[in-house]
């Protein structure tokens, strides 16, 4: 998906609602993935574990947070994209615990709440170039809350049963 899909999951909702809404979708769908004892399964060769699903939804999360407060504090200067693969593999989520990979992913999530919940409309409204497209801080909130939905509808289809 694009960061334009992503940004397009949070049509007519208020920034401040999705972004709290979304911690209680990934709990959920955490208690779920636990319920199954998911943890270590990858639905296909070659394709992520849960543990290092959620460990690329945590490396983002810090990547698209940063990538905010850049933004909104006027540092103008490109900001460079990121291979998610390579960032997964030498995370090593795969060797993480369950609950620590829960406790690190919701508390990021409150974190990044609170973030933007203190940005000001004018910040909220500035740009930057990230990678090939120039975007907003209130898009990189969005583009959150779109890139978590599209993980979690991952794991509900592919991974639970």
């Amino acid at each position: 998906m694009s960061h334009i899909d992503y940004i397009r999951r949070s049509e007519g909702m208020s920034l401040e609602e999705i972004l709290l809404m979304r911690i209680t979708i990934v709990l959920e769908t955490f208690e779920k993935v636990s319920q199954q004892h998911k943890w270590d399964y990858a639905y296909a060769e070659g394709k992520w574990t849960v543990k290092e699903l959620v460990q690329h939804l945590i490396d983002c999360e810090r990547i698209f947070s940063y990538r905010a407060l850049h933004i909104a504090r006027q540092d103008n200067s490109v900001l460079s994209g990121f291979d998610e693969n390579e960032y997964v593999d030498q995370a090593k989520g795969e060797n993480k615990e369950p609950q620590d990979l829960i406790e690190e992913y919701i508390t990021l999530l409150k974190s990044v709440y609170y973030q933007f919940k203190g940005f000001t409309t004018n910040a909220l409204a500035l740009q930057n170039k990230v990678a090939d497209y120039v975007i907003t801080v209130e898009e990189i909130g969005r583009l959150n809350y779109g890139h978590t939905l599209h993980h979690i509808d991952v794991l509900l289809e592919r991974y639970l049963e």
